[in-house]
């Protein structure tokens, strides 16, 4: 199919003191997703840290709480039987052969797990409190033109070359962002992968708090980005959520287009790279 309905989630946490209250929201979401008619929904990174409210814990005790809930196909198989949606269900910890990792489970056809993408490269706190594995290598899925790389995995061109390189034109982005400097960093990382490698980059961020670690704040909106040339909007922004507030961006990606603009565009970043040039 040459088009593609999106849709990337701002979710903002809602304290839970159950997993029916996460059910809930999720739901709640989902039935919106649903309502714009998208055919693929990107939720953000650690989305499901609302379960914490339920908790007394201290921070290194996290990944072993919240990997004990499970995923989507345990807690919601029933309700994602009938919808025909790609799901990247954000990201969650999950246990693995050397204790924890940050991971993104992808859904399609009613439910069905499609593959799972582990996050390679951890932040500081990843690393030393929650003491976190990192995955290793790159997903592929399915459907070649999809791929996912979670929050800091796109700050590295690298990652973003090697999925293009492999056929990839959508690259999935789950984040989680306390800070300014860490929302720009992602979206302006997602916007260079975009111009870079003439793809679309779906940003999806997790906002709000829980009132202390892990979650302080959390802070960011979520777009839907193409390469900044004809026929896409100048700025590359092809929709985008209200900042720091729940709500979808939902856009329809042209991959016709998109690859006619490779060919025929004023720059053709894509048909121009070189390494050999540098």
């Amino acid at each position: 199919m040459d088009t593609l309905t999106v849709a990337a989630v701002n979710w903002k946490i809602r304290p839970a003191a159950s997993v029916e209250d996460f059910r809930y929201h999720f739901l709640s979401l989902l039935e919106q997703v649903v309502e714009a008619e998208a055919e693929l929904v990107v939720f953000p990174e650690n989305f499901n840290i609302e379960l914490l409210a339920a908790h007394e814990y201290s921070e290194q005790e996290v990944p072993g709480i919240l990997s004990s809930y499970g995923g989507l196909s345990e807690l919601l198989s029933d309700e994602l039987e009938d919808l025909d949606l790609w799901i990247i269900a954000g990201s969650r910890l999950v246990r693995s052969a050397d204790g924890f990792e940050n991971a993104c489970d992808v859904f399609h056809n009613g439910g069905l797990f499609a593959g799972r993408q582990s996050k390679v490269k951890l932040t500081t706190y990843e690393r030393d409190v929650w003491r976190l594995s990192s995955g290793s290598g790159l997903t592929r899925f399915p459907d070649p033109r999809l791929a996912v790389t979670i929050c800091y995995d796109c700050e590295f061109p690298e990652s973003g070359r090697t999925l293009t390189e492999r056929g990839v034109l959508l690259q999935c982005v789950p984040a989680f962002t306390e800070t300014m400097h860490g929302f720009h960093r992602v979206r302006k990382s997602c916007h260079a992968r975009a111009i870079e490698n003439q793809v679309f980059v779906i940003h999806s961020s997790l906002v709000g708090s829980l009132g202390k670690e892990p979650v302080p704040f959390a802070v960011g909106s979520s777009a839907i980005l193409g390469p900044c040339i004809e026929p896409f909007p100048e700025d590359g922004v092809l929709a985008e959520s209200s900042f720091n507030e729940e709500g979808l961006a939902v856009a329809t990606l042209d991959f016709s287009a998109l690859l006619a603009a490779r060919e025929t565009g004023d720059v053709r970043n894509w048909n121009d790279r070189s390494a050999s040039d540098w």
